[in-house]
């Protein structure tokens, strides 16, 4: 009876189930491309090729190397977006002694958007991290093992 409801049902239920179908596989695709970073990697390993062989002086390498770090850093967020594991851990550095309360709200600047608040930079002379020296830093790293 299975088959023959699939059948008949087939004009009604058949074009929703492949535009379903076809969505899923460009989400799926979409999905790959955003996590991938395997071709970054390996633009950044041709880029400090050509530094090596003198094909490009150390001003352009500078600039593609923020580039193509910038992209990894998308691939990262977008990697942790869809819950997917990512290279180097949960790193989290903190400046000085903080209390819970601050931990978590580290990294929600102006408005919840996650960009550092400029109000808390402003004459302060802390560096775009939000770490004023070196001296006051300590790095947290939590491995959830448990």
């Amino acid at each position: 009876m299975g088959l023959l409801k699939h059948l008949l049902f087939w004009p009604v239920t058949g074009p929703s189930f492949l535009t379903r179908f076809s969505l899923e596989k460009v989400a799926d695709t979409a999905r790959e491309e955003l996590t991938n970073d395997e071709a970054i990697k390996e633009e950044l390993l041709a880029l400090q090729m050509r530094l090596e062989l003198g094909e490009i002086d150390d001003d352009e390498y500078v600039a593609q190397e923020a580039a193509l770090m910038q992209r990894l850093r998308d691939v990262r967020y977008w990697r942790e977006q869809y819950g997917m594991g990512t290279s180097g851990g949960p790193v989290r550095v903190a400046q000085g002694e903080q209390s819970t309360e601050e931990r978590e709200d580290d990294g929600v600047g102006a408005a919840g958007t996650g960009a550092p608040d400029p109000d808390d930079q402003e004459g302060s002379g802390a560096r775009p991290g939000g770490i004023a020296s070196a001296e006051g830093a300590s790095v947290e790293i939590r491995l959830d093992w448990d």
